[in-house]
């Protein structure tokens, strides 16, 4: 059996926690502290899922310890299980089939839901302010609760601890909160933010700095990014489109 300490892969977060977090947002004292737990749990977790993802359907394995590719792809099947998987960086070592029961049966892989996850790394990426994570994660528990997955398996399961019925009663009570619906209409006006439009076509500042640079903009690389995405959209406004 594989030493589940070797793989450190990111546990689901805790019903509790998501839970005393919309408490603490009801009663108007947002737990800042819990929030980024939260969030960063979910991250990391999405994260390793991708990961999974990417060595199951193309046998990139990274080194769960530093982070480098394995230069060995991994395999399957029984004659496989020994075919050794060794990070040339740092020396971790496994193999194929200690590294697919590190993963196997613990919902580490995104499903029929890949879009929905990966939109979820691209949004957090862009939300740096306590609300704007609070709004994000609205946006996923309402995402979660209004998609069931593959044979009415909750998407939830992926990612928040515990059953079916369990998940079932903490994103029905969540959605219909009145502080969850405050934040999703919060949310849907945020959307409609054109410098939040562009950002998500344009999510790094490298790709800000050549659409700048495309439309002549002088004294871009000195510009702060809101105030250049600004001044693109000024002459650009298509762009938010």
């Amino acid at each position: 059996m594989a030493d589940s300490d070797k793989f450190h892969w990111a546990g689901k977060v805790s019903r509790r926690d998501i839970q005393r977090l919309y408490d603490s947002e009801a009663q108007g004292l947002l737990d800042e502290d819990l929030l980024e737990k939260v969030m960063y749990t979910l991250h990391a977790r999405v994260c390793d899922m991708f990961e999974v993802r990417e060595a199951q359907q193309h046998g990139k394995v990274k080194c769960r310890s530093c982070g480098a590719t394995v230069p060995q792809p991994l395999w399957y099947g029984g004659r496989n299980k020994d075919v050794p998987l060794r990070c040339e960086q740092c020396g971790w070592e496994t193999t194929c089939g200690e590294f697919f029961e590190s993963y196997t049966g613990k919902d580490m892989l995104p499903g029929s839901r890949r879009e929905l996850f990966e939109e979820f790394l691209e949004r957090f990426s862009l939300a740096r302010q306590p609300k704007e994570k609070m709004l994000l994660l609205d946006w996923l528990i309402h995402e979660f609760h209004v998609q069931s997955g593959v044979a009415s398996r909750l998407v939830a399961q992926n990612v928040i601890q515990g059953s079916r019925q369990q998940l079932i009663e903490l994103l029905t009570a969540l959605a219909g909160s009145d502080s969850g619906q405050a934040s999703k209409e919060a949310w849907q006006a945020t959307e409609d933010d054109p410098i939040r439009r562009f950002r998500r076509k344009y999510p790094s500042h490298a790709k800000v700095l050549e659409v700048a640079a495309r439309l002549g903009i002088r004294g871009r690389t000195k510009m702060p990014e809101n105030e250049l995405i600004s001044e693109i959209l000024r002459l650009k406004p298509k762009l938010a489109e």
